[in-house]
């Protein structure tokens, strides 16, 4: 295979977003090393600042992006990366995430952590990689990015932990905290797990290359194309290789997004991270690989969906009913939410499987809503959760009405936005799913996502129950931090807007169908 590198579509100013929150995070990791700036204060000011310049860059490039209906060229830096609406949209779910987590810095880093910049540093990080996740036009491109968010990750999760001197032995070892424990474990699964993962993954793409050739995603597409009689009859698309390939590089990513069976390491992880560590992954995690699911499957092997359907049809319904039968006997609310967000992947999987414009908008829509809804539920998490074992067990919701009850309203209508309730946003992110797939003649997946959807009901009303119909056992008074409280109050105004007017929403998601 030759490679040329192309000087000409070298497009540096559709990278300013990724380039901004480098820097910023090398500026992050050189004040740090002074003491009087190494404060959460301080560092989160600065993260903030970097997130909303790289947020200007994003807005900005996704009104000028190339789209499939203006016909400009997507492709620069030699066919590796797309520029296009579809990849600088995803930009934007990508920053409001950091934004919770840099908000976290009211608790995290604690106060007794000395790497408390490498914690702002590591979070622009991952965004940076789920950036270029999302831009990714080639196999090693989107595997390099894949690792840096992932060990970026890896580390993040386990920032609860507190070591000694390294001095300590079996006669001396310190008695660690519920939480350092947890997050020692939640660190490791995720380590051992993701890198599994992308053992299968960079396999399965190695395949794929040897099936076709080539590395690049559009240029994969075209040599799988199909005759206008739908037969396959070119050398490429009857590889064995190329068929094993897509196997293992779809596992891989399943591993990202918590699809069944490939989801059992989400709620010890979950539970153990750092609250606004977890609310961070919730989403983003799914939103960067399900953008690089996308592309593979709508761009690079849509021919072929008569040979992935049935799997993908199989694991999203096992997936919907796994995630919700499972959160219905949960008692930390951390685990709930993450055996809905596994649900959640499941109903996102439909618009795969729906293989149209119409699945990948409604894909888009549903990933833009989900981002409103788990900000909004981890925010008030956050400021609920206590310390140790049962720190945030669904029971300290107790009474919560009677003495905060706008924030018990809030949390009420996340809840019912999850569960799929009119006029919530997250009824119209399950319509236009449900939608996409019946217009395409998948009438029994659809039947199996309402029946899931039902299941989902219980363990989202058990919160408002909590909140609504039970006296609060415990004096311990709750702090609303202005940040989280602000993110409350933007996701509530964002899912009852969306909710009475979806259109709007929508015609953007139909305005970002990836190359």
């Amino acid at each position: 295979m030759e490679f040329k590198i192309n000087y000409q579509d070298m497009f540096w100013t559709a990278l300013s977003p990724e380039l901004t929150l480098l820097s910023t995070a090398f500026f992050l990791l050189l004040i740090g090393l002074k003491k009087k700036f190494n404060t959460n204060e301080y560092l989160s000011k600065a993260t903030l600042v970097g997130i909303a310049i790289s947020f200007f860059f994003s807005f900005t490039l996704w009104g000028s992006a190339p789209t499939i209906g203006n016909g400009l060229q997507p492709d620069m830096f030699s066919n590796s990366l797309i520029h296009d609406k579809f990849g600088q949209g995803f930009n934007i779910v990508f920053l409001l995430m950091a934004i919770f987590a840099v908000l976290g810095s009211v608790k995290y880093p604690q106060y007794d952590h000395e790497n408390k910049s490498e914690y702002f540093a590591l979070i622009l990080m991952a965004v940076v990689g789920m950036m270029f996740l999302a831009k990714s036009g080639n196999l090693i491109t989107a595997f390099v990015s894949l690792e840096i968010f992932s060990i970026s990750l890896y580390i993040l999760c386990g920032f609860s932990a507190k070591h000694g001197t390294g001095k300590e032995g079996p006669s001396n070892a310190p008695n660690l905290k519920w939480a350092t424990l947890a997050s020692q474990e939640s660190t490791v699964k995720y380590l051992l797990t993701g890198a599994f993962a992308s053992a299968i993954l960079v396999y399965g793409m190695a395949l794929i290359y040897a099936g076709t050739g080539t590395t690049e995603i559009r240029l994969i597409g075209q040599l799988l194309h199909c005759d206008e009689a739908g037969e396959c009859t070119n050398p490429y698309s009857r590889n064995t290789l190329v068929y094993i390939g897509m196997g293992l590089l779809f596992s891989g990513l399943a591993f990202k997004v918590s699809l069944a069976p490939f989801h059992s390491w989400t709620p010890d992880v979950y539970q153990g991270a750092p609250t606004p560590i977890t609310g961070f992954m919730s989403v983003a995690t799914k939103a960067a690989a399900f953008a690089l699911i996308a592309r593979f499957f709508f761009t690079a092997f849509s021919e072929l969906h008569s040979i992935w359907m049935p799997f993908f049809f199989g694991v999203s319904v096992l997936t919907m009913l796994v995630g919700n039968i499972a959160a219905i006997f949960q008692d930390d609310i951390k685990r709930m939410l993450a055996y809905s967000g596994v649900a959640h992947a499941g109903y996102l999987l439909i618009g795969i499987v729906a293989n149209s414009q119409d699945g990948v908008a409604s894909l888009i829509f549903y990933l833009n809503v989900y981002l409103f809804m788990n900000i909004g539920a981890f925010a008030v998490v956050f400021i609920m959760e206590g310390e140790g074992e049962k720190g945030n067990s669904v029971s300290r919701f107790k009474g919560l009405a009677k003495n905060h009850p706008l924030l018990a309203g809030a949390m009420s209508l996340f809840m019912l936005s999850l569960a799929g309730f009119p006029p919530t946003a997250g009824f119209f992110g399950k319509f236009y799913i449900f939608m996409a797939a019946i217009k395409q003649g998948y009438i029994l997946i659809t039947i199996m996502a309402v029946i899931a959807t039902v299941v989902s009901v219980y363990f989202y009303l058990r919160i408002i129950v909590m909140m609504y119909f039970h006296e609060n056992e415990s004096e311990e008074k709750v702090v609303i931090h202005q940040g989280m409280g602000t993110l409350i109050a933007l996701s509530t105004i964002a899912i009852i807007l969306i909710g009475f007017f979806p259109s709007g929403l929508m015609g953007i998601a139909l305005d970002s169908i990836p190359f």
